[in-house]
């Protein structure tokens, strides 16, 4: 009877080891067809020019760096128009004091280069409004969102950000469950 027991147990532990394996090896299919998914969101997203870039750190020139707040730091690209919302620490070239980036503008001049070997987006554009005001934004995004923005002007010093990428919402290929704000 002893036996007959530790058998039947000896086989419930070998059958729930082997069904937890096979779990495991299906999650690890939907991780990977998930990051196939945002590479493929991420993709679209900066072909059609309908993205927010949400800064989360700034870098200076002479080393250092700062976290900065996503949501109050942006870059958005909508077609042809753009917003620079972001904080600045660095030199300036005017005779005001410059604490932050605030503009709404358009964005010409909009150059995108794919290097398809690292897997990343190269775009040089202008960002100018009506006021005689330009600036030169430089972005490299990567395949999974991460990106670093630079930003220059005659104004002020060139100063680079880095941040992640994500869809403008309601759009065809944003991801519909994530509540995205600015």
């Amino acid at each position: 009877m002893k036996k007959l027991i530790i058998l039947f147990v000896s086989f419930l532990i070998i059958s729930s080891c082997s069904s937890t394996k096979e779990v495991n090896s299906s999650r690890s299919v939907t991780r990977s067809e998930k990051k196939i998914a945002e590479q493929a969101i991420v993709k679209s997203a900066v072909e059609a020019k309908k993205y927010i870039i949400k800064l989360d750190r700034l870098y200076f020139n002479r080393g250092g760096q700062v976290d900065l707040i996503p949501r109050a730091n942006y870059l958005i690209i909508d077609g042809e128009k753009a917003i620079i919302s972001t904080a600045y620490l660095g030199r300036q070239f005017d005779i005001r004091r410059i604490a932050a980036i605030n503009m709404r503008g358009k964005a010409d001049g909009y150059a995108l280069t794919s290097n398809v070997s690292k897997g990343t987006y190269e775009v040089k554009m202008k960002v100018e409004n009506g006021r005689n005001t330009s600036f030169d934004v430089y972005l490299t995004i990567g395949k999974s969102g991460y990106c670093t923005v630079s930003v220059s002007s005659l104004k002020i010093e060139s100063i680079r950000y880095a941040g992640y990428l994500e869809p403008i919402p309601g759009t065809a290929y944003s991801i519909p469950d994530q509540t995205n704000t600015i």
